[in-house]
């Protein structure tokens, strides 16, 4: 036996040499200093085209052949009405009026209505098309990215911010969707409308095709720059939100904490910070559009040059129509730039190969596992800090069927041995073997599904009990399950729920107390029936009754089935009876041996560690019952106490009811979307006011470019009447013809400098509105009371993926969508104008026709907003959302029970859910698109029928016909973009209601509100008088019943009472997360719905059985406590909480990082840190659920003395919800709780003497069993 310096956690005066042998203990400590970043894709690199549409199946490349045929027959076909358009001038030369004019009108008439057909066909196929397989490859890639995160290694977490990745999927999918469905048909459309009408052009006449074409080269040129641009900022703002969609994760998951330190603003200035770079990404984005559409759509009103009427019109109008289509392009090409630059991470993700594959077939799988686990000289760091070393040559064996206890202080590496046997991570050198075999070149799966793991935290998900525990083997039958809960203690308590094994246990097991959610995680171990059992403080949750079962359970499960067993335990009372007991130091072992071998070493680390818990033995003896009353115990004096803490009837579970909803009830609403607010686009621009100046920029810039295109419209029909002008000498025609050129060369100027202006305008108050709104909803959302959080549909993986989707559709209203709508709309009121200037008759009937065009631009506009505000889109993605949230904040369990595939199956079945309304939504959306372009033909066809009529009998002239033609050209163009306008405008609606919906609901329990009394000084008498109390959620599950409690000023509490009997709701009221609904909680006599909320959480500090600490380092998650205080304040908490000595030994000290949720410290140094916070605020009321609960005997110790030290130094009224015997040692008041109210309630001496009494038969009943 290796001998060494004595072990010891924790300071005490016992030993004089400590200091020094705890600073060798920690040289191994799992230090959380990040020195691996995660890999980023270089800005503006962006996947291929072939590759973006790499995950296209059969059925999807013959939409995407057939929707390309569609686009480009439907692109030719604009180029042809300028021929077409040729021809009606021909027939109406005013120097060649004749009696077949009407014939010759009534033949192009003809001819309009035939492509009229032709395009509402190619048109319904382009749009049908492509969205309907946008949709299918964009939920293949969202399930293939999110099966590639959830395979991966768990070091690739540790380096990835896995509270990012929730966010950057809802964010990147929805990119890619949008650019590689109908922007991609549009794109093709319109470059198919820009060859055939350049070529056109050419055709007719080259010379002056090639003047109009001059600035082409210059045009691609710098869409080209634009558009890399682009593809940079659209990487840069994917980032930007990634990291504000963690922090809204990390603050909503974890919204109690939040509340309870008063860091609401905290949260959201951090939020804001994060989105402030997302604005900056956005103004290079708008930018670089504003410069692409500038180009682009710019320096098309030039022209002159003097060829035959028909064919200076033809060529001018297929060249600048081909021009104006490169610049239509324009959003078609940013739209497949975004996806292709959103895709670049995707994608890297996708293709990166798992390290450690959990789903390969390679690898051994042995016929028989014996359980033989032999430990070689193994070294190792973990991936996010590899230059801390945490085991140096550490070496164990340990034989078939023997259980072994690994002890050593917090964080000394006990639960990376238990990481390294599940194959998380691989060790740097020697090797970890099962049964002689090296676990690398086991299989993965298979070497999982021969181990069971419990952990100190345990992971549920929002499922049923039933489906929990079926999670460790899916195979198991019902009855199995049943048998594995009755295994694990668990069997009573799920029986008094109204739905027993069906009860949903809602997200992360939110709706269960610690001790319920271990014994399930504990069932769901056995389940599995392993040969190997690895128990990392599993039982630290339970009171001492139910771990007393659970461990007589395991342990003969142990002794029936030859189960080789690894217990990591602070608790000695879990490892007396193993076969071996480890102490570490150092990153390795120290110690080694039966209890009884390691008492008999003098000076030993064992020997010590338990003669200095044996000098509370005694102490401990007398109460050793106080909170072990097992269900039965309870239900003889009221059987209704368990279940008075149960989940109701109607408890509902986000996945079980959503995937039911989604498959069975299309068209049910999304959960949240009933009495959505109406709509008002004047608030939108009303949130705009501070951008007021930029947002007058932007319309005046809009406005004068909407006057462009009549003006233009006026200036052609000049141009063409000249041309008809026979009587006109060559130099009469020139020199008109020169004075229209500079109008046209005007009006190119002032096109270029209103467009500048439009765009620069919109582009700056768009993206602050943008950021402002999401700003609006993540305050609105942490502000309100947690009684919202607990249901279903304000999950905070919901929410999350709210903030997300919802803010970025609403991006649209305010972007190109809105100058878009506002230049269509002064485009058609001056085009009316002039129109009915010209020629009354003729604008009568446009007038009579424009309802025609109105209604089908209308039924696309709402058939598109049905398409993204689907419903059981919304569902879906909520759902999803949710899930992929909760997977990989449980990623290690995940892991170990090899659930990728179930939970992957489960989250594709959410977006399968959809797949036959999106193919409805394809088809109805390209049958309103095909009749929105049809019509214009149509009604071009009646009114060039009708116009040729008129002129031949001398109603109206051709120049007055050319004049209102020409309007009606532009206006139906116009039409068009509105249409398109009211499309995305229509997209952001349902989304921008439920964003208001959020931001205009008053919370019922203001956490920042002003109002309300504050004292000058707190005594600290709290009351809970006649309390009635049932939780929003679950309003029919009563909690409290006549609940009543006096606890006098500087008084120390305990309340016990089974798992789940509602001890901790008493803490829940104190810091008044909820409210009663009958009774009233009193501090010093006042109500606390009287006192100012922010100062009586002040007054009040909580420390929770599962710790919470947030991503940053260890003194700001310290300072929390309380804003403002200085380093030496910090300092002086961490060493009352016992945890300055572990700080300190960490490279980086209080500046160390302690990672997403805490994920690099281990958790009894989290719980330090927690307990540090607490202090800190150095508070009249102290409320300590489960304190202590995850820390090892000897932290344990010290931290309870300066707790009591705490105490001692200022008169401190103390809450204490505990299992552990120790925490409640000093108590000045026991409270037993049974049916919903007080039933006992003294000292211990006082309950001891009460005939019959619940304690006193406890304690008499503990007493016989020690």
């Amino acid at each position: 036996m290796k001998s060494s310096a004595i072990y010891t956690v924790a300071e005490t005066p016992v030993y004089a040499d400590e200091t020094n042998r705890r600073d060798d203990a920690f040289n191994a400590i799992d230090s959380p200093k990040k020195t691996v970043e995660p890999t980023k894709p270089a800005d503006g690199r962006v996947v291929s085209m072939s590759e973006l549409f790499s995950y296209a199946d059969r059925i999807d490349k013959i939409l995407m052949i057939l929707g390309t045929i569609g686009a480009l027959a439907a692109g030719v076909s604009q180029p042809i009405q300028i021929v077409l358009f040729g021809d009606v001038l021909n027939t109406l030369n005013p120097a060649d009026l004749g009696e077949d004019i009407e014939d010759g009108i009534r033949s192009v008439a003809l001819n309009f209505v035939f492509v009229g057909i032709a395009v509402f066909v190619s048109g319904s196929f382009q749009v049908a098309c492509w969205t309907i397989t946008a949709s299918r490859q964009a939920k293949r890639i969202r399930s293939e990215y999110v099966s590639a995160i959830l395979t991966k290694e768990i070091g690739w977490f540790d380096i990835n911010e896995p509270m990012q990745l929730g966010s950057r999927v809802a964010e990147a999918t929805v990119t890619i969707q949008e650019g590689m469905g109908r922007k991609v048909g549009d794109g093709l459309n319109f470059f198919s409308m820009a060859v055939s009408g350049i070529v056109i052009g050419l055709v007719k006449g080259w010379q002056l095709a090639l003047i109009l074409l001059a600035f082409t080269p210059f045009i691609a040129f710098t869409a080209f720059l634009a558009m890399k641009v682009l593809s940079s900022a659209t990487q840069a703002g994917l980032e930007s939100y990634g990291k504000a969609g963690a922090v809204a994760q990390e603050a909503l998951s974890n919204v109690r904490t939040v509340h309870m330190f008063n860091s609401i603003q905290h949260f959201i200035s951090k939020y804001e910070h994060a989105l402030e770079q997302s604005t900056k990404a956005g103004g290079m984005y708008f930018g670089a559009l504003m410069v692409a559409n500038d180009n682009l759509d710019g320096n098309n009103c030039t022209g002159n040059g003097c060829y035959d009427g028909g064919r200076v019109l033809t060529v001018f109008f297929s060249i600048i129509m081909g021009a104006m289509a490169l610049g239509q392009a324009a959003p078609s090409v940013e739209a497949i730039t975004s996806a292709r630059a959103a895709a670049f991470p995707v994608f890297q993700t996708i293709k990166r190969p798992s390290l450690i594959d959990p789903l390969g077939d390679e690898g051994k799988k042995l016929d028989k596992v014996m359980g033989r686990i032999q430990i070689d000289n193994v070294s190792f760091s973990y991936p996010s800090r590899p230059d801390v070393v945490v085991c140096r040559n550490y070496s164990l064996t340990i034989e078939p069927g023997e259980t072994v206890a690994l002890v050593g202080p917090s964080g000394s590496g006990k639960s990376t041995m238990v990481s390294l046997l599940e194959r998380f991570y691989d060790p740097l050198s020697g090797s970890v073997s099962i049964d002689g075999v090296d676990v690398r070149t086991l299989n993965v799966k298979w070497l999982r599904s021969q181990v069971g793991l419990v952990g100190q935290e345990p992971s549920l998900f929002a499922t049923s009990i039933m489906e929990n525990i079926r999670y460790g083997c899916p195979s198991a039958s019902d009855d199995e399950v049943v048998e594995a809960a009755k295994m694990a203690n668990a069997y009573n308590f799920i029986m008094e729920f109204p739905q027993k094994f069906q009860t949903e246990v809602g997200e992360r097991g939110a709706q269960l107390s610690g001790g319920q959610k271990q014994r399930i995680a504990i069932a769901r171990a056995i389940i599995k029936n392993p040969p190997i059992l690895l128990l990392d403080e599993a039982t630290s949750a339970l009171d001492t009754e139910s771990e007393r079962v659970v461990q007589e359970s395991l342990d003969q499960l142990l002794a029936n089935s030859h189960r080789t067993t690894i217990v990591v335990a602070h608790r000695l009372s879990t490892i007396r009876n193993a076969s071996r007991i480890a102490v570490h130091s150092g990153g390795a072992i120290v110690e080694i041996g039966p209890h009884d071998e390691l008492m008999k070493l003098d000076n030993g680390h064992y020997r010590l560690l338990v003669e200095a818990q044996s000098r509370v033995a005694s102490q401990e003896t007398e109460k050793a019952a106080i909170e072990e009353m097992t269900m039965d115990d309870i239900e003889s004096v009221d059987d209704d106490v368990v279940r008075s803490r149960r989940v109701s009837r109607q408890s509902i579970s986000r996945h079980s009811i959503l995937e039911k909803d989604i498959v069975q009830k299309p068209d049910d609403d999304q959960p949240g979307d009933v009495d959505l607010p109406p709509f008002s686009m004047a608030r939108v621009w009303k949130m705009s006011l501070p951008e007021w100046k930029y947002l007058f920029v932007g319309s005046l810039g809009a406005i004068v470019n909407a006057a462009v295109f009549p003006v233009w419209g006026v200036l052609l029909v000049k141009v063409t009447v000249l041309f008809f002008q026979l009587d006109y000498t060559k130099s009469q025609m020139l020199t008109d013809a020169r004075w229209w050129a500079i109008g046209f060369l005007g009006l190119g100027i002032m096109f270029a400098l209103s467009i500048t202006l439009q765009h620069y305008g919109f582009a700056v108050v768009s993206q602050n509105l943008v950021t402002r709104v999401r700003l609006s909803t993540f305050s609105a959302m942490l502000h309100q009371e947690i009684g919202w959080f607990d249901l279903d549909e304000n999950s905070s993986g919901a929410l999350v993926s709210r903030l997300a989707t919802d803010s970025a559709v609403l991006q649209a209203m305010t972007s190109e969508t809105l100058n878009r709508g506002l230049i269509n709309l002064t485009t058609i009121t001056i085009a009316f104008a002039i129109a009915f200037f010209y020629s009354w008759q003729m604008t009568l009937v446009l007038i009579a026709a424009f309802p025609v065009l109105a209604a089908s631009s209308y039924v696309q506009a709402q058939q598109m907003a049905g398409t993204s505000g689907n419903k059981k889109n919304n569902d879906a993605d909520t759902a999803a959302g949710s899930l992929l949230a909760e997977a990989i904040g449980s990623i290690r369990t995940v892991a170990s029970f090899s659930m990728e595939v179930a939970l992957n199956t489960l989250y594709v079945g959410y977006l399968s859910a959809s797949k036959a309304a999106d193919v409805k939504i394809g088809i109805v959306g390209g049958l309103a698109f095909g009749v929105s372009q049809g019509a214009t033909f149509e009604v071009l066809a009646v009114l060039f029928y009708v116009s040729g009529r008129w002129i031949s009998r001398g109603i109206i002239t051709f120049e007055e016909f050319f004049m209102v033609l020409m309007v009606i050209m532009l206006s139906t163009f116009a039409i068009g973009m509105a249409a398109q306008g009211a499309t995305d405008g229509a997209k952001a609606k349902r989304s921008a209601q439920r964003v208001f919906k959020v931001i205009d609901r008053k919370p019922l329990i203001d956490s920042t509100s002003g109002t309300g009394r504050t004292l000058d000084l707190v005594n600290g008498d709290i009351e809970f008088r006649n309390l009635v109390f049932t939780y929003p959620a679950r309003p029919d599950a009563m909690i409290y019943k006549n609940y009543c409690l006096k606890i006098a000023r500087g008084q120390t509490v305990a309340l016990v009472g089974a798992s789940g009997s509602g001890k901790s709701t008493a803490i829940s009221l104190m810091e008044r997360f909820y409210d009663p609904a009958a009774g009233v909680v009193t501090l010093d006599g006042i109500d606390l719905k009287e006192l100012n909320l922010q100062w009586l959480r002040e007054n009040v500090s909580l420390v929770s059985q599962e710790p919470v600490l947030f991503a940053g380092t260890i003194a700001e998650n310290i300072k929390l406590g309380k804003p403002g205080s200085t380093r030496e304040e910090i300092i002086e908490a961490a060493r009352k909480a016992n945890a300055f000595e572990f700080i300190c030994n960490f490279p980086n000290g209080f500046d160390t990082d302690v990672g997403d949720r805490g994920a690099q410290v281990s958790g009894g140094q989290k719980q330090r840190i927690a307990i540090a916070r607490a202090i800190l605020r150095d508070p009249a009321v102290l409320l300590l659920d489960e304190a202590t609960s995850a820390l090892d005997n000897e932290s344990e110790r010290v931290v309870q003395a300066s707790l009591d030290r705490l105490l001692a130094i200022k008169q401190r009224t103390t809450i204490i919800v505990a299992h552990r015997l120790t925490t409640i040692r000093n108590a000045n008041l026991i409270a037993v709780t049974s049916n919903g109210a007080i039933v006992e309630q003294g000292t211990h001496e006082e309950l001891m003497q009460i005939n019959n009494g619940i304690y006193k038969g406890l304690v008499a009943r503990q007493m016989n069993t020690h």
